[in-house]
């Protein structure tokens, strides 16, 4: 144990001055971005050149951002996907001349799977720009306090998904991908006892997990993908944890839980009664699960690091609840198809673009057939459009992702994800967006002290106005039709023209629904089951696809 505990010294030292160098880089890539941002492109074409795709657009004769404009058309994943099949196939110096390593394997917006080629290079910023640049920031809050960094392990709450393509390369999600190549330190990084992270098909991973994070009494840090994972996890710490525990102390694994075979015999040979560590356990559990939990059961605990803005900001509020003070790092944004911006300081959600990961274009919101700008023509408070140039071979693609601008460092635009273009609801040009419905449920939920789990807004042509119908699946609350007129209030706030399309009849009165329980779960297990990862599919706030429509809308309780 000694040596795991002097390794983990080391190797966190060395993350978190890899980090504070990753910080570094965002610092003075403030100072010119849109230097940095073109002299990638150009590197991105120099290397390309020579591919299919690149011999095809000229990419050799192209001397300008305007000339690549011209040769290059905006395009989506459909352009790219026969190349990427022949990828698959074997086929090399198609879209890329970099070696593809894996791929990114992504749910799409109905749960059909899109592969997103990954190669070194486009991995390099998840790598800089994820753990280390998070345990960097942490480092420096404590520094900043008079405290001293003390090196412990992470707990990563995200299971592995192991799944590859019938040429061995994995096919899973862009973190997985990226993280593979550290798998043999991570037992000395984070609170696993072999160097992969558990897997949904070993069994109860939850258990695996809580079991081995729970013992490591000095845990410094918890990484999720996503923040709402947290919550969801620790509902089933509330009902496990005295399972848990026994099993800690007296260094077993129950028998009820469900494990593969040969993974339960690896690790019962490494557990090992913690008798000590339990007590302590239980006592912490005993007083309860408020607002102190976590950092009661990790004293050590300096960050916890995950996406909670946009559509997840609910669950970081609820992940804060519980925190005990320890600061939130609202991570990256970016997508399957490339890292497009990281946060620069603790609690603070404005995210700087990262112009070493990929080339940007932004086209303005209102606009989405109009010109596309670069990053020094954005201007604050307006919102765009976000088009990428990846390291990976997509060229010009256009994410649907809409972004506000929400200030600037040095030169370089700071920004925050607004929603997904296609997820508005637009019944007479009153544009209600997903930002406008989340805000609306937010103000709801204020208003009455209420959490609503699961939410979705969609149009209702039953009627003729058509209206917006909102459909809710709470826990312990129900939405009856004596809210309605509260609920179009905030509607009308967050909305400016809802109340005057409304008031002309334009639009119906809202009317409001209830899902059967377990609905959304289902949705995801129905994703799942067609090769989404659980952990990526997002929730649903909008029936955007027939597919999700004829799900949810047959849910409805009568």
């Amino acid at each position: 144990m000694l040596f795991r505990e002097l390794l983990t010294d080391i190797l966190m030292q060395v993350m978190v001055a890899k980090g504070m160098a990753a910080l570094k880089d965002l610092e003075e890539s403030a100072k010119d971005p849109m230097g940095a941002n073109r002299a990638l492109l150009f590197k991105i074409l120099q290397e390309n050149k020579n591919t299919e795709y690149g011999k095809l657009h000229g990419f050799s004769e192209i001397r300008s951002i305007e000339d690549y404009r011209a040769a290059v058309p905006l395009s989506k994943y459909e352009d790219f996907s026969p190349y990427i099949e022949r990828i698959k196939e074997g086929e090399a110096n198609l879209l890329t001349a970099g070696k593809v390593i894996g791929y990114s394997r992504t749910s799409g917006s109905s749960g059909v799977p899109k592969y997103i080629p990954a190669t070194n290079a486009s991995l390099a910023a998840y790598t800089k720009y994820t753990w280390t640049r998070a345990l960097a920031l942490g480092a420096k809050k404590l520094k900043s306090e008079g405290k001293r960094y003390r090196a412990g392990r992470g707990f990563y709450t995200s299971p592995s998904m192991n799944t590859f393509l019938p040429n061995g390369l994995p096919c899973s999600n862009i973190a997985e991908i990226g993280a593979r190549k550290f798998g043999v330190i991570y037992p000395y990084i984070l609170t696993l006892p072999q160097s992969k992270p558990f897997a949904l098909d070993d069994g109860d991973y939850l258990y695996n997990m809580f079991r081995f994070a729970l013992e490591d009494e000095k845990t410094s840090f918890i990484f999720s993908v996503f923040f709402s994972i947290n919550v969801s996890h620790m509902s089933y710490l509330q009902k496990n944890w005295r399972l848990i525990v026994d099993d800690i102390e007296k260094g077993t694994i129950n028998k009820s839980i469900n494990m593969d075979a040969k993974l339960r015999e690896k690790l019962e040979k490494r557990v090992r009664p913690m008798p000590k560590r339990a007590a302590y356990l239980r006592k912490q559990f005993e007083q309860g699960f408020d607002s102190t939990i976590l950092k009661r059961l990790w004293p050590n605990l300096t960050m916890l690091s995950g996406i909670g803005n946009a559509s997840f900001k609910s669950s970081s509020d609820r992940v804060r609840a519980i925190s005990g003070g320890a600061p939130l790092d609202f991570s990256i944004y970016g997508a399957s198809e490339g890292l497009i911006a990281a946060c620069y300081e603790l609690e603070n959600d404005q995210m700087q673009l990262l112009t070493d990961s990929c080339f940007y274009e932004f086209i303005p919101e209102a606009d989405e057939h109009g010109e596309a700008l670069t990053l020094d023509q954005l201007e604050l408070g307006r919102r765009y459009e976000v088009v990428i140039t990846t390291q990976s071979g997509l060229y010009r693609y256009k994410l649907k992702d809409i972004i506000e601008v929400v200030g600037f460092r040095g030169k370089c635009p700071l920004i925050n994800f607004i929603y997904r273009r296609g997820q508005l609801l637009n019944l007479s040009g009153e544009k209600f967006s997903e930002e406008d419905a989340r805000t609306t449920v937010s103000m709801f939920e204020k208003a009455h002290d209420v959490t609503i789990n699961n939410w979705i807004f969609y149009q209702d042509d039953s009627v003729n106005p058509s209206r917006y119908a909102l459909l809710t699946e709470c826990d312990n609350f129900v939405l009856t039709d004596e809210y309605i007129d509260e609920i179009e209030g905030y509607m009308g706030y967050c909305c400016k023209r809802y109340p005057d399309q409304r008031a002309k009849l334009y639009i119906g009165k809202l009317v409001l629904h209830t899902s059967v329980p377990g609905t959304h779960e289902e949705w995801k297990k129905a994703c799942a089951a067609k090769g989404a990862y659980q952990f990526q599919i997002k929730p649903v706030h909008s029936l955007d696809n027939d597919a999700k429509r004829e799900f949810f809308l047959s849910r409805i309780e009568k």
